[in-house]
């Protein structure tokens, strides 16, 4: 692609800053095509993956005369068949249970990051809707297969409903995968993007502090590293939120704190491995439930342009229909195996196997029919 052209186009959409801020146009179309059988029935969907969503964005920065550069990002995000929301019919239990989402009809562009900045030798200040200091810290992974395969295992599937495993029909409340995860709607920590104040520390022998400020007052702290210890490539990641939640009363179960790390080493022979924890504190938490928290693990092979990964997810008492922590039993279980190639010039294509189970619960154990996801995706950039 002319990559003049593209310069220019962003130049045009951008014309109030391009005299003073040198602009560079990028973005990516992500592309699957899932099938799922959820023990009753089957269907395929073609998806925009939701692990690195198709978009298209412009960014620039300009040194000033006072040794402080200005920054600028600006990053939209289409979304015609969301692979973390496309699902069954609701009102079909048993038989044909078509799937949900659209077929040719427009998608929805929304901004995804248009924040400002400035930056020095103190590190950088950034203004707007953006990523959160957080973002990420659930994320390092070194074990390949990203494309597919990776802690929020939700992003493919993740509105499939779980059947009963006797009786076949939906659970109660049409559960979906998404709802027994932290990718249902009162969970965004560790992938959040919000208007806010974020701060980011100079990066010393490979660490980073972040620091952030949403609108709202949820204030989000995080640790990076990117670095080699011992001869291994090592990502890690830690951070907290602490929520600001005005409408708490003095008998309200309200999530007080999220806390969750990461970390991946890989060895030069191609071998690597991650870890991913998090877990919440609750203020007037009940006797009979408990905090939700989630551990992940992940295995992968890496040799000239292929990957090679398996994986392992669990998550406990997540959920909004379980906003007042009272289920005994609610959780999840998610394994994996995932290839990709990487073509080059940022094309890759991969392929996705996946299961899901589920159980669920207020007093007594209702176990589900396991969910079979798979299918093959193609990421191109630009």
């Amino acid at each position: 692609m002319n990559k003049t052209l593209l310069a220019t186009s962003a130049l045009v959409l951008v014309a109030a800053t391009a005299s003073a801020v040198d602009v560079e146009m990028y973005g990516q179309v992500n592309k699957g095509l899932f099938g799922y059988n959820d023990g009753q029935d089957t269907n395929v969907a073609i998806v925009d993956n939701a692990y690195s969503s198709t978009r298209m964005g412009v960014k620039g920065a300009q040194a000033l005369d006072n040794g402080l550069t200005a920054s600028v990002l600006f990053e939209g995000e289409l979304v015609d068949n969301g692979s973390a929301s496309y699902t069954q019919s609701a009102a079909a239990n048993t038989g044909n249970a078509q799937t949900v989402g659209s077929n040719g009809s427009a998608g929805t562009f929304t901004s995804r990051q248009a924040r400002v900045g400035l930056s020095g030798n103190f590190g950088g200040v950034y203004l707007g809707q953006q990523s959160v200091a957080t973002d990420g810290v659930l994320a390092a992974d070194l074990a390949g297969a990203q494309d597919v395969l990776g802690q929020d295992f939700a992003e493919i599937g993740g509105g499939l409903k779980f059947r009963n495993k006797t009786t076949h029909a939906f659970l109660a409340g049409n559960t979906s995968v998404n709802d027994l995860t932290n990718n249902n709607s009162s969970y965004t920590f560790g992938d959040e993007r919000a208007n806010s104040l974020r701060y980011d520390s100079p990066i010393y022998a490979g660490f980073q502090g972040r620091a952030s400020v949403q609108q709202g007052g949820d204030l989000d702290l995080a640790a990076f590293y990117d670095g080699a210890v011992a001869g291994f490539k090592v990502a890690a990641a830690a951070g907290t939120q602490y929520n600001n939640d005005s409408t708490q009363t003095a008998s309200t179960v309200a999530i007080e704190s999220i806390t969750g790390a990461s970390v991946s080493v890989a060895h030069e022979s191609g071998l690597a491995a991650t870890v991913a924890y998090q877990t919440e504190s609750l203020s007037n938490k009940p006797s009979t439930g408990d905090e939700a928290d989630s551990l992940y693990g992940k295995v992968g092979y890496s040799w000239d342009a292929f990957e090679v990964a398996a994986d392992y997810g669990t998550s406990e008492n997540f959920g909004t229909t379980n906003a007042s922590k009272t289920d005994k039993y609610r959780s999840l279980d998610a394994m994996g195996l995932a290839a990709q190639y990487n073509l080059g010039s940022g094309v890759s294509v991969a392929g996705l196997y996946r299961t899901f189970s589920a159980e669920t619960g207020a007093t007594t154990k209702i176990k589900s029919d396991a969910i079979d996801l798979y299918g093959v995706n193609l990421r191109v950039k630009f």
